[in-house]
């Protein structure tokens, strides 16, 4: 798992589970407030390698439940990314 935000340090990251033979990396388009919370999570932006839903729906997710530092001096919205490379088990 890799990510880009604009300086800001990740507190808690969640790695989703793959239960499936499906694999292919989710690059997740992220918006994250000054408090350091994921308000929005779009799965499928550039550098995706695979469209299968399900893998999209466990990288939303994860995505969403991930957090960042707080900063008070960041932009109100700070949009980045986080990649997900989904394997085989």
């Amino acid at each position: 798992i890799s990510y880009q935000l604009g300086g800001r340090t990740i507190a808690q990251i969640i790695k989703p589970k793959n239960e499936t033979q499906q694999q292919g990396k989710v690059v997740v388009t992220i918006r994250v407030n000054r408090n350091g919370q994921v308000i929005n999570a779009t799965p499928g932006a550039k550098g995706s390698t695979t469209t299968n839903s399900y893998l999209f729906s466990k990288a939303k997710s994860a995505a969403l439940k991930t957090t960042f530092e707080p900063n008070s001096s960041a932009p109100e919205i700070q949009i980045g990314t986080i990649v997900y490379n989904f394997t085989l088990n």
